[in-house]
């Protein structure tokens, strides 16, 4: 597997692993395998636009469309132009389907049930911060700065318990970016001896025992 390859896998895994935090919300689990369906499909664009290579502005861009197409997709499928393509219908009826989910989030205690509107806002949220790691830490090669992301994703699911959550969700998230961390680690480490091994090994007019000896006349 190439460094580019394991970067956004691992990139996938930190997402799914820090989105287990919201689970303890609503009543059902079936959206986390949905959103680690999309989140997989996100992050395969994602890798075959690199390897094209499109520029990292085009990658980035073309990952908005095919997440924005994936929810018409499993949303909006009748407001939208074929099917898959959202138009004013389907952006007018998300509004319409976040609207319901603050609601309902509003009005259900936790676990609440999962209703069409708190769906969307799981596996939307969960798309957007999938996309905002794959684009930190595979496309821009700065894993780091995408914890800031999953931190987010794991504090929206902190703050709306009123217990706080439970310390294997925050284990799994941590582990996730440490995860992250290392793939990246790897593959600076990786690149560095790639310079090293092609530095000359040579040595120009020296002998074994050092320079070579000066000669005259």
């Amino acid at each position: 597997m190439s460094s580019l390859a394991r970067l956004t896998v691992r990139a996938w895994a930190a997402t799914l692993l820090a989105a287990c935090a919201l689970l303890p919300l609503v009543e059902s689990t079936v959206w986390i395998l949905q959103a680690a369906l999309l989140l997989g499909v996100q992050a395969g664009v994602g890798a075959a636009a690199r390897r094209v290579p499109l520029a990292r502005p085009l990658t980035v861009a073309a990952q908005v469309v095919v997440t924005l197409m994936l929810l018409t997709l499993l949303f909006a499928r009748e407001q939208a132009v074929a099917g898959l393509i959202p138009g004013p219908d389907a952006l007018r009826f998300f509004g319409q389907l976040l609207e319901q989910g603050g609601q309902d989030v509003n009005r259900y205690a936790i676990p609440a049930p999962l209703s069409e509107g708190i769906r969307l806002m799981l596996i939307g949220g969960v798309l957007v911060i999938g996309l905002l790691v794959d684009v930190l830490a595979v496309t821009f090669r700065s894993a780091a700065p995408a914890g800031l992301p999953l931190l987010a994703l794991y504090s929206v699911a902190a703050g709306l318990t009123d217990n706080g959550i439970e310390w294997l969700w925050f284990l799994l998230a941590a582990a996730g970016y440490l995860m992250l961390l290392l793939a990246e680690g790897r593959d600076r480490l990786s690149q560095w001896g790639r310079v090293f091994a092609g530095q000359p090994r040579g040595r120009s007019r020296e002998t074994p025992g050092g320079p070579a000896p000066a000669r005259f006349g």
